[in-house]
């Protein structure tokens, strides 16, 4: 059986509103008097308790903009209209905050029991993540001060000094019936429920939409029985905390499954179970002030989610990002793009900072790219490629910079906005490439016309122009040449197998002393022109793969050969160090090795650029291979001493 609805007593009224989430104000008559201002609203304006009383456009002037007095007058001439309005607030807790802050107003004309206008009840609502993107920069408006006024962030308003109290209890103390039309239409879902039990004795239609159900299913009922799908939820043990104890309990973004076309849905609701008192102090009931923020949670934290992709693709691509307001000339950038241009971490720059940092040859050709992407008939499209050094760096940076120009609805541009890639490596990279290139083809000429030049040699002598031991000469020197381009080829398959990770060892036990007296043998019938000496004093059971090190040993004695004077000595050694290591030595009489070059020479296409190196060719290949070979056999290659009496290599190889 329903129990009857109980009377709102002008203290409940009072803490319905002012417990209420949404900032709420009562405007009354044709001036618009501020008949009650809850807490929020006194603090989104960011006024005192004392505008109540006042005309609404005396107490907030910053309100009397555009045709909003006009607005609310012909409001104020039919009841039960309404009309919205968005306006911009910003907070005075952070005068130097740029970020907006919205929310939407709306205003409510409320008739009294006859028909007529009884007042208008204006709330407001947060609709920040609602609005589009706004500039990063905003320019403040001529000759006016900007709004500064604080936002609520919590449910958790501070209850009305006792003064403030007295001033409202006076004001509405005839509007009973009228505060009970203004739960009603309040847009935050409000119920008053009764007793132990919690039976639901008042629920606007906010709140009922929130759980899902009609009046007629509720009201009368306990809480309980009304609403079953709360059976797991902490709902029902808070309600109870709150009538034990009179202690409030407020929750921010607390997701609930609530009732929905028969089944559950699940929300995500800010809530305030407000303890109700009697005259004589004792807990009689529980308000309950419910808001549902599904969609804007939902958007905001698409929008987190959507900036943290972002940012982790920025971080995984090295991509810089700039921003440039051609109105104020600012400029401003992430963190990467202000490391790069050595500029401070935070806040904007003039362009002009951030042009200085470029390079002087490509400054002009830089700020002609942005200005053409800005001009009238530009699609807005910027592209550019130039250098910078930071005043902290010693070398240049090469960058490539894309963006795109927003305009706004006039057409005018607002901003241009894009990122920066750092393409140094890329840049080295296609120079060693064209360098290579250039030696290849330069390299393959060389013995291609040795070849050409004896083949014409041995074709003369099938006519009997030529002796049969000429004949004999010009066929070894052909094969000779033949076996130079084999040697190169093999050595460019040998970098592609690296690279596919293809290169296989093919390990078996060998002697190193008799491998040493077959490159012998090879080397000296083939270099004639260097004394090279073998030193093998003991034989070593080495477990390593034959041909590669062969391989190694070969490209090392042919770089002596290559950068020592004729008739120099070249020699070679091994011994070893214990039962598990092995060490080998290649030593010349050569031009020697700089120290900045003695790393570098390993790698991959480097050449030493020295006076010295005269018209010596090369590919800057093989000493990258043996490096890598050696690597493979879990060794070790580097240069143990160079100085202009020539350069010993050592290599580290383990026997087993």
């Amino acid at each position: 059986m329903h129990t009857k609805p109980m009377l709102l007593s002008d203290n409940i009224l009072l803490q319905v509103l002012q417990a209420s989430t949404a900032p709420t104000a009562i405007f009354f008559g044709e001036n618009l008097i501020v008949q009650f201002a809850n807490q929020g609203m006194l603090k989104l304006l960011g006024k005192e308790a004392s505008i109540i009383g006042m005309p609404l456009f005396d107490a907030v002037p910053q309100l009397a903009c555009d045709d909003l007095p006009i607005l609310l007058q012909r409001l104020g001439q039919h009841a039960d209209s309404a009309l919205s309005q968005d306006s911009v607030l910003r907070s005075i807790l952070d005068a130097t905050s740029n970020d907006p802050a919205w929310y939407s107003f709306q205003y409510e004309a409320i008739a009294d029991p006859s028909g007529g206008m009884s007042c208008i009840l204006c709330t407001a609502r947060p609709t920040t993540c609602e609005q589009p993107t706004q500039p990063l920069i905003s320019e403040s408006e001529s000759g006016e001060e900007p709004l500064k006024i604080e936002i609520p962030l919590t449910l958790d308003e501070r209850a009305a000094s006792t003064s403030d109290l007295e001033t409202s209890i006076a004001l509405l103390s005839e509007s009973r019936e009228h505060m009970r039309t203004i739960i009603e239409q309040a847009p935050v879902g409000i119920a008053m429920l009764k007793g132990p039990e919690h039976v639901i004795e008042i629920a606007n239609s906010t709140i009922l939409h929130i759980w899902g159900r009609q009046g007629a299913d509720v009201i009368g009922l306990p809480h309980r029985q009304a609403r079953p799908e709360l059976i797991g939820q902490p709902v029902y043990d808070w309600l109870d905390q709150v009538y034990n104890t009179g202690k409030r309990k407020t929750n921010n973004e607390f997701a609930v499954n609530l009732s929905h076309n028969g089944g559950l849905r699940q929300a995500i609701v800010n809530s305030i179970y407000q303890p109700i008192f009697a005259a004589d102090g004792q807990v009689t009931g529980v308000l309950v002030i419910l808001e549902e923020i599904t969609e804007q949670v939902t958007a905001r934290r698409k929008n987190e989610k959507d900036q943290h992709m972002l940012n982790l693709a920025l971080d995984a691509g090295q991509l810089a990002t700039f921003y440039y307001e051609p109105e104020t000339n600012l400029f401003a950038g992430n963190h990467l793009l202000h490391t790069w241009f050595g500029l401070a971490p935070a806040g904007y720059i003039d362009l002009s900072e951030a042009l200085a940092v470029i390079i002087e040859e490509d400054r002009q050709r830089v700020i002609d790219a942005i200005q053409h992407s800005l001009a009238p008939e530009s699609t807005g499209s910027y592209a550019a490629e130039y250098r910078i050094q930071a005043a902290n760096d010693t070398a240049e940076r090469m960058v490539q910079a894309r963006g795109q120009v927003l305009y706004d609805t006039a057409g005018r541009a607002v901003s241009l906005n894009g990122t920066l890639r750092d393409i140094t490596e890329q840049k080295k990279d296609e120079q060693r490439k064209d360098d290579f290139i250039g030696m290849v083809s330069h390299e393959l000429k060389t013995p291609l016309t040795s070849l050409k030049a004896y083949l014409q040699l041995m074709q003369r002598a099938a006519d009997g122009a030529t002796s049969a031991i000429n004949q004999h000469n010009a066929l070894d020197k052909s094969l000779r040449q033949v076996e130079n381009m084999t040697n190169m080829i093999n050595g460019f398959l040998n970098i592609s197998r690296l690279d596919a990770g293809k290169m296989l060892l093919n390990r078996s036990p060998f002697s190193l002393k008799i491998l040493f007296a077959e490159l012998q043998e090879e080397v000296l019938h083939t270099v004639q022109s260097h004394q090279i000496v073998f030193e093998a004093l003991e034989d070593v059971a080495l477990y390593a793969d034959r041909e590669k090190i062969a391989q190694v040993i070969f490209n090392l004695v042919g770089n002596a050969v290559k950068y020592s004077p004729v008739a120099s000595r070249i020699d070679l050694r091994y011994t070893m160090l214990d039962s598990d290591w092995l060490e080998i030595l290649v030593s010349d009489q050569g031009m020697g090795v700089a120290p900045d070059d003695q790393e570098k020479i390993f790698e991959r296409y480097h050449r030493v650029k020295s006076s010295k190196m005269g018209s010596i060719a090369g590919f800057g290949i093989g000493l990258y291979l043996c490096r890598e070979i050696i690597a493979l056999h879990g060794g070790t290659i580097a240069v143990q001493k160079s100085d202009e009496q020539g350069t010993i290599f050592k290599m580290l190889l383990p026997i087993q």
